[in-house]
């Protein structure tokens, strides 16, 4: 029974992170700023893996379905760029893969704690997406590139994101034991804080690897370079 279910939870990461993947690339190259900061983000990504979790009734297969979304995203997207002949920057597929692991499990485990937890895992799966994009939000574009429309678009989606999850009635009965909207907004607050520095400072830390300027943020959509450390000299003009 367990590999059954592991091997479901493969499956549905697999399709979801193949659409999301390959998507990005496809999608890419027709994107302008600032719209392009969508398609260079990390935030994005880790919808696919909280969505994934999310159809899981059990914890450890949605945590799993969302480190293989994860992993399968970072695959597609540079089997898809390098088969339609896209140019994308390959320096960093380490760096990934690095977050695939990382935020993979995370947030497939988000996702099954917004649907199924208690409600104290509740109050943190709820916050896990709009806490993802407030965190970009100030931790990349706004402390690290003071890129103003990347800053501006994130906070509000990451506002709106917040809005449907700790409202009552928007769960439309998926969810088994909601959060009161105060837990929400406590843990939102608490996760955004804590990845916006931490973004700030893996951001440092690449940046002194030498390599190659990406403008993905001023609307080179060929490039898939994480926003987290772009180079403030990649900032499009006033």
């Amino acid at each position: 029974m367990l590999t059954v279910r592991a091997l479901g939870a493969g499956v549905v990461g697999a399709l979801i992170g193949a659409l999301i993947g390959a998507g990005t690339a496809l999608v890419q190259p027709h994107v302008a700023a600032p719209w392009a900061a969508l398609v260079n983000s990390s935030s994005p990504w880790l919808l696919g893996g909280f969505i994934a979790g999310a159809l899981h009734h059990r914890r450890n297969p949605a945590t799993l379905a969302g480190l293989v979304t994860l992993l399968v995203e970072v695959g597609a997207y540079f089997v898809t760029a390098d088969t339609r002949h896209i140019p994308v920057m390959h320096d960093y597929v380490f760096f990934w893969v690095a977050c695939a692991v990382v935020g993979g499990p995370v947030s497939g485990w988000a996702g099954w704690a917004w649907r199924w937890g208690s409600p104290r895992a509740h109050g943190f799966g709820a916050a896990f997406p709009p806490g993802s994009f407030i965190a970009e939000a100030f931790g990349a574009y706004g402390l690290r590139l003071h890129y103003e429309p990347g800053l501006m678009m994130f906070l509000l989606i990451g506002t709106v994101l917040f809005a449907l999850m700790a409202w009552p009635g928007t769960g439309l009965g998926l969810i088994a034991t909601p959060a009161r909207g105060p837990v929400v907004l406590a843990w939102t607050a608490a996760f955004a804080a804590v990845v916006s520095l931490a973004t700030l400072s893996v951001s440092r830390i690449l940046n002194s690897v030498p390599t190659g300027i990406c403008t993905a943020a001023s609307g080179n959509a060929k490039n898939k370079k994480p926003a987290i450390f772009i180079s403030s000299a990649a900032k499009p003009a006033p």
